[in-house]
């Protein structure tokens, strides 16, 4: 443990906010080939420059993504109705896949033993009723304590978290899979824990490649 006050050294982990994709669900890939399908008519060039964006900024919510697609790559303005539309088909595409997509290795295994140990939190780009949905239908709703999706931003998320509940930021960790997750738990200042099978988290202090040694990590953050 970092050197901290001597009432701060004998503070436990209690709340863990987790991304989703990438984090308890194995189902990035299948975000990824939605929208490659959905721009593979503009063309190659196109298709893989949404495809290298999306895979470089995995916590972005699809409304902004759809909109900087379009303006940088297609140099089209998108009204509000027709990012809607795109967002409709999108959603269309990836739900019941990512409903049927298989979860990270040890991710339901410590979800459904440790609900009651620890206050669990849902912090996605998804947005809100299409993750409600997702969670639902797998019949997780029960372990957290609140689902929370886009429009807002992982970093009001979990700010709201901490406020609303009165938690202490050094009980509280974010884990998850994007420069996102990293970003919203930096600037609330709890702990970034980082899902990753490549070097892109390697300078991170608290790295796994899936959740099968979770409960080992958080022991030793205690």
């Amino acid at each position: 443990i970092m050197r901290q006050s001597s009432w701060e050294i004998y503070r436990m982990i209690k709340n863990i906010i987790f991304d989703y994709d990438g984090t308890i669900a194995d189902s990035v890939n299948i975000k990824t080939e939605a929208f490659a399908e959905l721009y593979r008519n503009y063309g190659k060039d196109i298709e893989s420059k949404v495809v290298k964006y999306h895979l470089n900024n995995g916590g972005v919510s699809r409304f902004e993504k759809f909109k900087y697609y379009h303006k940088e790559f297609l140099n089209i303005d998108l009204d509000e109705g027709k990012i809607q539309e795109l967002a409709q088909k999108f959603s269309k595409l990836v739900t019941n896949k990512v409903v049927h997509s298989p979860y990270i290795p040890g991710a339901f295994e410590f979800i459904s033993n440790n609900y009651k140990k620890y206050n669990m939190f849902i912090s996605t780009a998804t947005p809100t009723d299409e993750i409600k949905e997702i969670l639902s239908r797998k019949n997780l709703t029960l372990y957290f304590k609140d689902i929370k999706g886009s429009p807002e931003s992982k970093v009001a998320h979990v700010k709201q978290i901490i406020s609303n509940n009165n938690y202490f930021s050094n009980e509280t960790v974010y884990i998850g899979d994007s420069g996102s997750d990293k970003d919203a738990a930096h600037h609330n200042e709890i702990s970034f824990i980082a899902i990753s099978n490549t070097n892109k988290f390697q300078n991170e202090r608290f790295l796994m490649p899936d959740l099968i040694d979770f409960e080992l990590l958080l022991n030793k953050m205690n």
